[in-house]
């Protein structure tokens, strides 16, 4: 007893801690249990109990074992880089010759899985080496010395295959942030990405998350008359009377302004709220947004009458003019009645007609009245006061004054009861964040992600250094959702879902339920076997068995590790491997028995003989482990992963704990140890 004291008091410190770090999943499963044993009726009991335990159900499901997508359900998604899109945007001259090499690779691309360079680059070769072009009369790469086609190509791949490593990055900082648990996400041949996210509650939150992983801009608000002029030419141009070229760069109309106070009355606007960006330093500068929340409606007659600086409707009714005005207005009439009385470059938009300004401004017919003067974004979706969505439109520079790769980091934080974001840009992107703050004070400049508007603070001064600080948000939830846009970043190419499975949870259920008849199976017909065999050894065994199982689920617990139906099975392995030590050992003691040996020498050269072989063999099977979490896909690596967890904790268990105990029964009762 006294020289296993140590060994003992380290065994069981590890079996209290397993116990420990168990009992957030064995919590976690009450939790989900009482949750789903509520009815149909008692949705207000329900609500009510998870408002109650709210903190204590996230807190326990963080550190549970986490099931993966074929147990609990989710989204599997495919995303695929648009590398030709970022061998495009790299060319600083193109012609006919380069577009006909672009068609020609998109066109093979479809139907082969070579990478898109080699593809771009042979067809370069059909194409446009016969015309006496090369590679260097497109490209001006800031790695190429020599010029030589060769080195340009292989600029590209390299530039290509970094596209899609960092859109892995990207990918993966957003869905982390976000706060989905445990996503796998992996590179498939050149250019795709396959992504797990098991647990996703809301399959069309997760797409919309991937799916906005475009270029992170940063762009200043377009000036009102030229906005004003542009929605003129549209509306002139939807009635037939189509404005020539020189007409885009006409005077603004301004015969056909509403009153904005007035329709914003009509539209129900709350309070403004006030969102502060500064800089980290004490002498920085303060960056305001101003954004109002409120339901975009229907002009109504009323106001819509009023219109100023207009002789048109003069002798009209309200009814009358709310009509002319529609007619003559077939696209600002969807915008201009929701301009915001604050700033005439806001625009709240309804959700039925956000599709409507949409299908107009995406006709090709449209596109030349503002590509390349300005550009459009919505905000967000939020709620109205009666309940439904609203979005604000605006109207910016069509490019930006930075992009997001400039970024380093950004970070959420409570300070006075008040949700705060901090920004950190690197050196370049410091000094071009000096230099557009000073050179826009009292301008608004809008931070976009996706063709999406996240904030759009008022620049109040120059700010240096490269460090800001953005306040103002409504709760950390927002200052999240602004956290994750930021860090972001900007992705050199395209990315697009190209197949996309849903795992129903009835099917993570059914898997759940097989999964563990099957250890529980397998684990009963071990035990009850080795009891009868071995007798006292295998009672001894079967202790060692439910040690290991615990140590093995405690370690996945610890570490964060997701539990996935090939993870189950690698379980069901663990119990074999953990009783084939056992049996190796009690084998080689019945030998020693044979021999005459006295029950003590027995066990002792039992263990001693036996030990070489079982860690040999454990070793192997762990290297074979290794190997497949190192070669394998998602799969694949949940059952290497439990295995060699498994492994581990059965050496410890055959060779140390078994031993402990006989120990302790030769000291106080020899005469029960039996090994069949």
């Amino acid at each position: 007893m006294k020289k296993h004291r140590t060994l003992i008091i380290i065994v069981l410190l590890c079996i209290v801690g397993s116990l420990w770090a168990l009992y957030p999943t064995w919590q976690s499963q009450e939790y989900r249990s009482t949750i789903n044993s509520f009815g149909p009726k008692d949705s207000a009991k329900k609500a009510q109990y998870i408002a109650a335990n709210d903190e204590s159900i996230k807190s326990t499901g963080k550190k549970a074992i986490k099931l993966g997508l074929d147990l609990r359900g989710g989204i599997y998604v495919t995303m695929e880089v648009d590398v030709l899109k970022f061998i495009e945007e790299q060319a600083t001259n193109k012609d006919a010759i380069f577009d006909q090499v672009l068609a020609a690779t998109s066109a093979e691309e479809i139907i082969s899985e070579e990478p898109v360079v080699s593809i771009f680059v042979k067809k370069f070769a059909e194409i446009a080496a016969p015309k006496g072009k090369s590679l260097a009369n497109y490209f001006l790469l800031s790695d190429v010395r020599t010029g030589e086609d060769k080195e340009i190509a292989a600029s590209l791949q390299t530039g290509s295959d970094e596209a899609v490593d960092r859109a892995i990055e990207i990918i993966r900082n957003r869905i982390d942030q976000f706060g989905l648990t445990e996503p796998t996400i992996q590179k498939f041949g050149t250019r795709r990405i396959i992504i797990e996210v098991p647990g996703a509650g809301d399959p069309a939150q997760v797409r919309q998350l991937l799916e906005g992983t475009a270029q992170l801009e940063f762009k200043l608000f377009k000036d009102p008359k030229i906005v004003s002029r542009v929605l003129d030419n549209i509306d002139k141009y939807l009635m037939g009377q189509a404005p020539a070229k020189d007409s885009l760069v006409a005077k603004a109309d301004t015969t056909s302004k509403i009153d904005s106070s007035k329709l914003a009355k009509a539209a129900g606007v709350a309070k403004k709220k006030d969102v502060a960006v500064k800089s980290k330093k004490a002498d920085s500068s303060t960056v305001k947004v101003d954004s109002t929340a409120k339901t975009a409606q229907k002009m109504s007659p009323d106001d819509s009458a009023r219109i100023a600086d207009s002789l048109a409707y003069a002798g009209l009714s309200k009814e009358q003019a709310a009509a002319k005005f529609e007619k003559e207005h077939p696209f600002s009439i969807y915008i201009r009645k929701g301009e915001s009385q604050k700033d005439p470059r806001v625009f709240y938009i309804s959700e039925q007609d956000r599709k409507s300004v949409l299908d107009i401004l995406n006709r090709a017919d449209i596109k030349p009245f503002y590509e390349g003067e300005l550009s459009f974004a919505f905000s967000r979706p939020e709620k109205g006061k009666d309940g439904s969505n609203f979005y604000q439109l605006y109207f910016l520079n069509s490019q930006p004054e930075l992009t997001g790769k400039y970024i380093t980091g950004a970070d959420k934080d409570s300070r006075d009861g008040k949700a705060v974001v901090t920004m950190q840009m690197d050196d370049e992107g410091a000094r071009l964040w000096a230099r557009v703050t000073g050179e826009n004070i009292n301008k608004q400049i809008a931070i976009v992600l996706d063709g999406v508007v996240y904030s759009a603070p008022n620049v109040h001064q120059k700010i240096e250094g490269g460090n800001s600080e953005i306040s103002g948000m409504r709760d950390l939830a927002e200052a999240n959702l602004l956290k994750i846009v930021l860090k972001a970043g900007a992705l050199p190419a395209p990315v697009k879902i190209i197949q996309e499975q849903v795992v129903g949870p009835s099917l993570g259920s059914d898997s759940v339920s097989k999964g563990t008849q099957s250890i529980i199976f397998g684990f009963l017909a071990v035990i009850i076997f080795m009891a009868f065999y071995y007798v006292t050894g295998g009672f001894v065994a079967d202790i060692a068995v439910i040690v290991n199982l615990l140590f093995t689920l405690a370690v996945l617990a610890t570490f964060g590790a997701t539990l996935t139906l090939p993870g189950m099975a690698g379980l069901v392995l663990t119990v074999g491997i953990a009783v084939d030590a056992n049996v190796l050992i009690y084998e080689r003691i019945r030998e020693e028995l044979g021999n005459g040996k006295s029950l003590k020498l027995a066990i002792d050269d039992g263990y001693k003989r036996a030990f070489a072989p079982i860690f040999d063999g454990h070793l192997t099977a762990f290297f074979s482990g290794i190997i497949l979490y190192s070669f394998g896909t998602g799969t694949v690596q949940g059952f290497a992963v439990t295995l060699m967890i498994g492994i581990a904790a059965s050496l410890f268990t055959a060779i140390v704990i078994t031993r402990i105990i006989f120990d302790l029964l030769l000291e106080r009762a020899p005469t029960a140890i039996k090994f069949g």
